[in-house]
């Protein structure tokens, strides 16, 4: 009897564990952000400058989308939350080169801070990696279309 109750309570915590469950939705709200990315390569001789963007985000939809369009061969392999911060793992197949990309952001209500750091890889197996600093606010509501 005792062998069975620690089974099922062995059952029940892995599939707890690893159920997928998140964890409470972070501090952000949902509408249209001005996203401010400041990339960084190593050997690059001269500073690029910060890009700005507008995107809609929402708790579902919290990892910006930088550089991805519906059409890319990118895959969302890991996105995980816990309290305010959200970090995820992409990777992006393109003919000649594989792209795996982590991010963590932290929101804060109407704002966010975070970085992803990117591995590119050639045919060849020659890597290059980018850092990227992130910084966002919202701006209000998205428009309706």
């Amino acid at each position: 009897m005792k062998v069975s109750i620690f089974a099922a309570l062995a059952i029940i915590l892995t599939l707890v564990c690893f159920s997928g469950v998140q964890a409470a939705d972070p501090n952000m709200k949902d509408g249209l952000w001005q996203i401010t990315t400041k990339m960084e390569m190593k050997g690059m001789p001269a500073s690029i400058p910060p890009t700005v963007t507008k995107q809609c985000l929402t708790k579902k939809e919290s990892v910006p989308q930088q550089g991805t369009d519906k059409k890319s061969n990118c895959k969302m392999v890991d996105q995980k939350v816990s309290g305010d911060t959200v970090t995820w793992s992409m990777i992006c197949k393109e003919k000649d080169s594989t792209v795996d990309s982590k991010g963590t952001i932290t929101y804060k209500g109407d704002t966010f801070d975070g970085t992803t750091t990117t591995t590119i890889k050639d045919k060849s197996g020659k890597a290059q990696q980018v850092s990227t600093k992130m910084s966002g606010k919202r701006l209000g509501p998205c428009d309706k279309k």
